[in-house]
């Protein structure tokens, strides 16, 4: 038997399982609509793992918290290989963590299309919600979405982006932040020309941490290429899954064809997902990221990094963290009917430095 990873999440038994999230959440939460084989499946992929449900403790809570209760957490519009990202992954184990210290229960559904109601929300189960949905596209009137006009009369905290048409309290990570934070720490290394490698224009947090990048090579004297796919036509429900690898490849050859006396020396992409798709498209070029072209990403999804060389120079965006910080929020929120003003918690990233961003000697690359 395999060593127990006590960093096993809920969704990391799902994918084992090939189950949906919202089954594995119906079994821990002993539901009766699960047939006994699926139950035993689910349950022995959990103990192969190494996963072990965090046990509900007694909550030292002041008495004007709200009454104990089970949270709902939703998760709409993506497809299934967007929901496994391990930065979702890491979210919940963060959102279980707090709802366990709290005394309260998880309940989680996925719903792809939007167009259904999990039973906790139809027979009012829970007493609040934290929504992952779709960081793409527009979000439907309520009175066109029986999900939404259910979800909206519930205490709720958007998670990781928030489409400009929600509403709702948001919990995400510091976009503003991160592009800084990539573009000075490229300045430091001596890069002078930089590039913004954008395979899903129009994403939100793509976009947030675009802007943000600009702006902060724009203060620091970084002449900045910006490096983007076409937009497409309008996206349905499940948005799509991750970034596809042609697009990916289509910029990178788009920088190649670069004169060499204006090319940009290292490129910034959004997410680690991405990143590996970079490193992929450089091996078919036979170029290496951190001698032929350097690379920085955001996200910090320790799994998808492990096997890159050189290690990547990425952006710990804390995402276990967003997760409990979102907890905080909505019970917040729960405690505090009567506010109307939508919230936001921000949460700060950092840089963790790996090998991929090489030091050139200042000023090369003016």
């Amino acid at each position: 038997m395999p060593p127990s990873s006590p960093r096993a999440t809920i969704t990391d038994v799902a994918k084992a399982a090939g189950v949906a999230l919202g089954t594995v959440s119906r079994v821990f939460n002993h539901h009766p609509d699960v047939n006994t084989e699926i139950r035993d499946h689910v349950m022995k992929t959990a103990r192969k793992l190494g996963y072990s449900r965090i046990r509900r403790r007694t909550p030292s809570v002041p008495v004007t918290a709200p009454s104990i209760g089970a949270v709902g957490v939703v998760i709409f519009g993506m497809d299934d290989t967007l929901v496994q990202l391990p930065i979702v992954s890491s979210a919940l184990q963060g959102i279980e963590q707090a709802l366990s210290a709290g005394g309260r229960n998880l309940m989680l559904a996925t719903i792809a299309s939007g167009n259904r109601l999990p039973p906790f929300l139809e027979s009012d189960q829970v007493k609040g919600v934290i929504i992952k949905g779709p960081n793409q596209g527009v979000l439907p009137p309520e009175s066109e979405n029986d999900l939404l006009r259910q979800l909206y009369r519930l205490p709720r905290v958007w998670l990781m982006g928030r489409l400009p048409n929600a509403r709702g309290d948001h919990c995400n990570f510091d976009t503003e932040a991160a592009g800084r934070i990539a573009a000075d720490h490229l300045l430091a290394k001596g890069h002078r020309r930089v590039a913004f490698m954008n395979p899903k224009p129009g994403q939100i947090q793509f976009e947030k941490v675009k802007t943000s990048f600009q702006m902060a090579c724009s203060r620091g004297g970084l002449k900045c290429t910006l490096l983007e796919v076409e937009a497409g036509p309008p996206l349905a429900w499940p948005l799509p899954s991750t970034t596809r690898q042609e697009n990916v490849d289509q910029l990178i050859d788009e920088w190649n064809a670069l004169p060499v006396a204006t090319r940009p020396t290292a490129l910034f992409v959004p997410s680690d997902r991405t990143a590996t798709q970079l490193y992929a498209a450089l091996a078919q070029r036979r170029l290496r990221p951190g001698r032929d072209v350097s690379v920085i990403s955001c996200n910090n999804e320790k799994s998808l990094l492990v096997n890159l060389h050189p290690a990547l120079t990425t952006i710990d965006v804390h995402a276990e963290l967003i997760g409990r910080r979102a907890v905080d929020l909505l019970l917040w929120r729960m405690a505090h009917p009567a506010e109307v003003i939508d919230s936001q918690v921000l949460i700060e990233p950092a840089l963790i430095a790996g090998d991929s961003v090489a030091q050139l000697p200042y000023p090369a690359g003016r």
